[in-house]
């Protein structure tokens, strides 16, 4: 039996966006948000979770990515905001937004959607709600503590970042939090 690998389709951010969202993560933690914080170098964009699948697998998937670039011109985003996930009575996921060229990447997730359910995943459930996740609550926040939070990064820009490739990770599950590798790495190569 091959080995599975636990794995999903993200997106890199930037640097600046990474060391921004770190100093919103102290911010948060001054304010007593208990949460277990996502680490700078493991912050990304998902488009599609995969699951276990098995490592001959991969360059399977890393074609359908191919397929799925194809034709599809970079883009940029900027993030800004935090939020929670799924509200403020019972936050689970505290996210930052995004904004900026949505469209286009609305497009592209539909367009990996595609491309991989046409090799034998199943289409997600749930609408895709674009964001960069930055930490998960470990215990009950209160609601108040929460709009306050939230109300004081509305406006707020952690910087911008280019949407150029596709990129396949495995995420090994660790004591000290995920680890991310990347599989595949494909290009947007529309002019």
């Amino acid at each position: 039996m091959p080995a599975l690998l636990r794995t999903f389709v993200a997106v890199e951010t930037s640097e600046e966006v990474r060391a921004a969202l770190e100093a919103v993560q102290a911010q948060l933690r001054q304010r007593r948000v208990r949460a277990r914080w996502v680490r700078p170098q493991g912050m990304h964009l998902t488009l599609k979770f995969l699951g276990d699948i098995p490592a001959d697998q991969v360059p399977r998937l890393a074609d359908a990515l191919q397929t799925a670039a194809g034709g599809h011109a970079g883009f940029n985003l900027t993030a800004a905001g935090i939020g929670v996930f799924p509200g403020l009575r019972r936050p689970r996921v505290i996210w930052a937004g995004l904004s900026g060229e949505t469209g286009l990447l609305a497009g592209l997730q539909a367009r990996v959607e595609e491309g991989l359910a046409a090799v034998g995943f199943p289409r997600g459930d749930r609408t895709f709600r674009a964001h960069l996740t930055i930490g998960r609550c470990s215990a009950p926040v209160a609601p108040a503590e929460m709009v306050e939070a939230v109300n004081s990064f509305a406006g707020r820009c952690f910087g911008e970042f280019a949407v150029r490739e596709l990129v396949l990770f495995q995420s090994d599950l660790k004591p000290g939090g995920p680890v991310y590798t990347a599989l595949a790495r494909v290009k947007l190569n529309a002019p």
